[in-house]
């Protein structure tokens, strides 16, 4: 588990190294998430509007958007695939983005296009805790991060 200030982000999740999604390989289904250095950077999440299922989404491409204090931006899909299912209760209830970042807080089940492809284009494992470090550091340096 990759850990720093509170920031705690779990080694078995894939996460895009730009847009700070997580990614939880479940069977043949991907779960897409916000990681915690996103959600504390973001500050409390105040709305989520996601894209309906059945959907499908490319890697990159927004399938949603994060309202948090001033802040109002596109969730870049991770993977690309179709959308399955997306948390209702996270947009009826957006703070759970902040309390609960990598268990009730996901934001959508995906079925991927190739998992194989997109997942290793990811930061995963061992690598986690560097890229942790590293991205806290630059986002300090331009003012996205406090502390």
């Amino acid at each position: 588990m990759a850990e720093m200030e509170g920031l705690v982000l779990p080694d078995d999740l894939y996460y895009h190294p730009e847009d700070h999604l997580w990614v939880r390989q479940e069977g043949n289904r991907l779960r897409v998430g916000l990681d915690a250095l996103a959600q504390r950077s973001a500050g409390p999440v105040s709305a989520v509007r996601l894209k309906p299922a059945g959907r499908p989404i490319s890697a990159g491409k927004p399938f949603g958007t994060m309202e948090a204090g001033k802040y109002v931006g596109p969730l870049k899909a991770p993977v690309s695939g179709r959308v399955v299912q997306i948390n209702e209760e996270v947009m009826s209830k957006p703070g759970l983005l902040n309390s609960d970042p990598y268990g009730d807080g996901w934001l959508v089940l995906l079925e991927p296009e190739d998992a194989g492809r997109d997942l290793a284009a990811l930061v995963h494992g061992d690598s986690v805790q560097p890229w942790l470090e590293r991205s806290a550091a630059d986002w300090r340096r331009r003012g996205l991060l406090k502390g």
